[in-house]
């Protein structure tokens, strides 16, 4: 076994070792959230202009137009 091999294999281990909690997003109300992950999303300049027009219409934002349609189309979950 090469050295790096060792030294990767003792990091792996330490890791492992230790209990691992997930970080909360809480604001200033003490309300809890789910963690986010920003994810950089590439569309046609028309289909982004038309999914703001679509957003404006029913008083909403992008995000939560794109988060709504994904829960309906691959998770089955109903949004507001």
């Amino acid at each position: 076994m090469s050295k790096k091999t060792t030294s990767a294999n003792n990091l792996l281990d330490k890791v492992l070792s230790q209990k691992v909690t997930t970080p909360v997003q809480e604001n200033k109300n003490g309300i809890v959230k789910p963690i986010e992950k920003t994810f950089l999303l590439s569309l046609p300049e028309t289909k982004l202009q038309q999914l703001k027009q679509i957003a404006l219409d029913k008083k909403t934002t992008v995000r939560n137009l794109i988060n709504s349609a994904i829960n309906d189309k691959y998770f089955n979950e109903a949004t507001d």
